[in-house]
């Protein structure tokens, strides 16, 4: 084999696996269709949760400049009112994440995993014994294990039949754009203290509307679930003069036309294929993301350090002829490993969230509630 390990997606997830596998000792190639740095429609929160577990993402934030925040507030979706949650220590942080995602992808090949950017994965085989891709290039990759880090329509996992594509309930739609700002119109907006900015069930979607302001822009986005997505544009432009009369967007604003991208948000709780012949899906392509915000970050750089820990134990596995635990076998501990981490974060409140919603605006300890589910994950 050429490589231990063949990760194919160098977004978070990717490059975190990549490196923490490099870090354990494994020869591992990094493939990505993508050049970096890339654009990549995501509103850039950066959990804290993701820095406090992974020094490397702490470095990474700090060297990119992503703009810390304290403060939470929610709007009531006719903006009449308001409730805001205020934390003594930074609970997130807003990144670009063209320049964040290559940070973590310069960490995976300073640790040592060979890079392949540029050249997209054209044909991907596992079997038995080990895994093949084979690039737009011509170049030929030949490894024992395979990861799948390649986003929500992953490509590994329909060549692997792992997953031809997930089910429309399992998807939420987002449609954003990152507003170009300067440093004195993002204080003038936000003050010197900004706060997020988030109005759940805005112009009637199941979902919210956001505006996450970072040292140099805002991102202004929607989201709702399936079914809703031809409100998509009109509930993105309502949104805009919100933020407008709301002094969150100044005046001639240069709003860049939006992009539209789907999240499986809690779609790895309903999902059982996550680990294949000598295969594993970790972050988007494994449905690792928050089913009540869409937040992606930490569960695919969780997701990698979980999985990385299983495939490093399945390469010793099957290096090792003595009798034991097989490659398989190591790769299969994934399935309830996760589960056992990282569900909680994962999957909706157990509770009738419509029912408490109109409390956030009138109960200060039910705001503080939402607040600490919607950026921690904590269960309601």
């Amino acid at each position: 084999m050429d490589y231990d390990v063949i990760v194919v997606g160098a977004g978070p997830a990717g490059a975190s696996a990549a490196r923490y596998l490099a870090d354990g000792g494994a020869a591992v190639a990094l493939v990505d269709g993508e050049t970096f740095p890339r654009r990549k429609p995501c509103a850039g929160w950066v959990n804290r949760q993701a820095a406090e577990d992974d020094s490397v993402i702490d470095h990474a934030r700090r060297d990119t400049d992503a703009a810390p925040f304290k403060r939470l507030v929610f709007h009531a979706p006719d903006l009449e009112q308001t409730a805001e949650f205020r934390s003594r220590s930074h609970v997130g942080y807003v990144a670009r994440r063209d320049i964040f995602d290559a940070a973590l992808l310069d960490a995976a090949e300073a640790a040592g995993a060979e890079v392949f950017v540029g050249r997209s994965a054209k044909h991907i085989n596992a079997g038995e014994r080990g895994a093949t891709v084979v690039l737009t290039s011509g170049k030929r990759l030949r490894g024992r294990v395979l990861v799948g880090a390649d986003g929500v329509h992953s490509p590994v996992a329909r060549a692997t039949g792992l997953r031809e594509r997930w089910k429309p309930t399992q998807l939420v739609h987002t449609l954003s754009a990152v507003v170009p700002l300067t440093a004195r119109q993002v204080k003038a907006c936000y003050g010197s203290s900004p706060a997020i900015h988030v109005s759940p069930t805005f112009g009637g979607a199941t979902g919210y509307a956001w505006a996450f302001p970072g040292r140099r822009h805002v991102h202004a986005g929607v989201g709702a679930r399936s079914g809703e997505e031809h409100l998509m544009q009109p509930v993105f432009a309502q949104w805009l003069e919100a933020l407008s009369r709301l002094g969150l967007l100044p005046e001639k604003a240069n709003v860049p036309r939006p992009e539209g991208w789907p999240i499986p948000a809690g779609a790895a709780v309903e999902f059982e294929n996550h680990v294949g012949k000598r295969t594993v899906l970790i972050g988007d392509a494994g449905g690792f993301a928050s089913a009540a915000t869409g937040e992606g970050i930490y569960p695919a750089v969780r997701s990698a350090r979980l999985a990385a820990g299983c495939i490093l134990a399945a390469l010793e596995a099957d290096a090792d002829d003595a009798p034991g635990s097989t490659c398989q076998d190591e790769l299969l501990k994934f399935r309830s490993l996760w589960r056992r981490d990282m569900a909680g974060y994962l999957q909706m409140p157990n509770v009738n969230i419509s029912f408490l919603l109109p409390l956030i605006y009138t109960n200060q300890e039910i705001c503080d509630r939402f607040a600490k589910a919607f950026l921690f994950g904590e269960n309601l």
